[in-house]
């Protein structure tokens, strides 16, 4: 099933190819392997090289299951939902990279 997302500034695979990005670096900053984090996550092999790479797509399971293992939390913080206006270009797209955050859980 294809899904078409009707909003011309950003495109699903933007939004996430920040969060991987977020992931990654979390990976790496904590020593873990792909293959480490695969079988940690009960994934086929190389699975997140392919999310990593952008050839695939993580279900919103399996992205929760990422972030879980990776002792992170995945934050959600609503930007100002107005339509850039050509001054505003540049803030709005700071708005829009503070969509998702990723963070190491505090205990």
């Amino acid at each position: 099933m294809n899904m078409n997302f009707n909003y011309p500034f950003k495109t699903r695979n933007d939004f996430l190819r920040e969060v991987v990005k977020l992931l990654v670096q979390r990976r790496l900053e904590l020593g873990v392997t792909q293959d480490e984090l695969n079988h940690m996550l009960g994934v086929a092999d190389r699975l997140v090289s392919k999310w990593e790479c952008g050839v695939r797509t993580p279900s919103s399971f399996h992205l929760y299951c990422w972030v879980d293992a990776l002792e992170s939390q995945m934050t959600i913080v609503a930007n100002d939902n107005n339509l850039p206006t050509p001054e505003g270009t540049t803030e709005k797209a700071l708005n829009d990279n503070l969509l998702f955050q990723v963070h190491q859980n505090k205990e």
